[in-house]
């Protein structure tokens, strides 16, 4: 793993977290975050966690893609999609340190922001600007994986997928059919009528 660029990675918490997160680090803080935080690339079809591993790293998307899935009855069960600007967190693992269910795998050449566990834990016990900057990134990843569920149960599959499109256009186009349609909750099959019906 390589550390950071100083100014690369100021822009990434200013601008991309910023906007996201509404939060003001001072100076002191962010280098105390991006000391600790490490660069990875990973190929295609490279795995950054497999079932049974006892995740270690709250993740964020630089570059590329990512899919985080489980096995039900020896079905893949795509749970969350995430490309640049998304991060990611197998929390019951991360926060409980017990074995995963989760496969995070790479679906294109993708570089992450990795942040170690135990080293959030030592910054956060140490630094109030810093505990609010995990815990408000922590609680945006469950709000959206709380309005992933809730749209799962109140929508149609159409207005999931209307969804989708409207918020990710692009990654509808670069992810398989069979993903798209595992993290929908739907056959292939229905995903193509539904995409012979949307515009």
């Amino acid at each position: 793993m390589e550390s950071l660029d100083k100014v690369f990675f100021y822009n990434f918490l200013t601008k991309e977290m910023g906007d996201n997160l509404d939060v003001d680090l001072s100076d002191e803080s962010k280098e105390l975050i991006r000391s600790h935080t490490r660069i990875i690339r990973l190929n295609k079809g490279e795995f950054l966690q497999i079932e049974g591993d006892v995740s270690r790293y709250w993740g964020y998307v630089s570059e590329g893609l990512v899919r985080i899935y489980y096995l039900q009855y020896d079905k893949e069960i795509t749970e969350q999609l995430a490309h640049e600007g998304d991060g990611f967190l197998d929390y019951e693992s991360f926060f409980n340190q017990s074995p995963s269910r989760r496969f995070i795998q790479m679906l294109e050449p993708t570089t992450l922001y990795l942040f170690p566990r135990l080293e959030c834990e030592e910054l956060c016990n140490k630094n109030m600007e810093i505990r609010r900057f995990f815990r408000l990134m922590t609680e945006l990843v469950l709000l959206l994986k709380k309005r992933r569920i809730q749209n799962t149960i109140f929508r149609s599959a159409k207005e999931r997928y209307q969804i989708l499109l409207d918020e990710k256009p692009n990654l509808v186009l670069r992810v398989p059919s069979i993903y798209v349609a595992s993290y929908l909750g739907i056959t292939p099959e229905t995903l193509s009528r539904i995409r012979s019906t949307v515009k």
